[in-house]
């Protein structure tokens, strides 16, 4: 069975709806773009089990990679996962910076500009202690 053919099957058993397009995740993109970093961010696919690597409940030291990684899901890159499958992608619009072994990571915090660009291309989304979570599909 084609890859999605198996997603569209997944959603309908899981009696899910679609709340993002190709639009929509391509303004999502190009929004990243504008922002003086390139946020962190996990993304979950309709065919994924959830495991302890999505929670992602904590601010990390790497920036995400929008350019490269996405333009899989959302470019069709043969061996990423495409825009169709994304179940939800969350993304922490924060990094820590290392000053040292001695002096604590300083925070770099671009929260109230991701907001921004979600409101600027009207992308719903949810927020819960500093993590967007924005969903491709939700259930019913």
């Amino acid at each position: 069975m084609p890859f999605k053919e198996k997603v569209l099957k997944i959603v309908v058993e899981k009696n899910m709806y679609s709340i993002m397009n190709n639009t929509k995740w391509r303004e999502l993109k190009k929004g990243i773009s504008e922002l003086p970093f390139q946020p962190p961010f996990v993304i979950k696919a309709v065919d994924e089990e959830e495991t302890l690597y999505h929670q992602f409940d904590k601010d990390v030291w790497y920036h995400g990679d929008w350019g490269l990684y996405l333009d899989g899901y959302l470019g069709g890159d043969m061996f990423a996962t495409p825009f169709y499958a994304v179940e939800w992608i969350k993304v922490r619009p924060r990094y820590l910076k290392g000053q040292g072994r001695l002096i604590a990571d300083k925070i770099i915090d671009e929260t109230e500009e991701f907001r921004s660009i979600l409101k600027k291309y009207n992308i719903p989304y949810e927020e819960e202690n500093g993590c967007f979570l924005i969903y491709g599909y939700r259930s019913i």
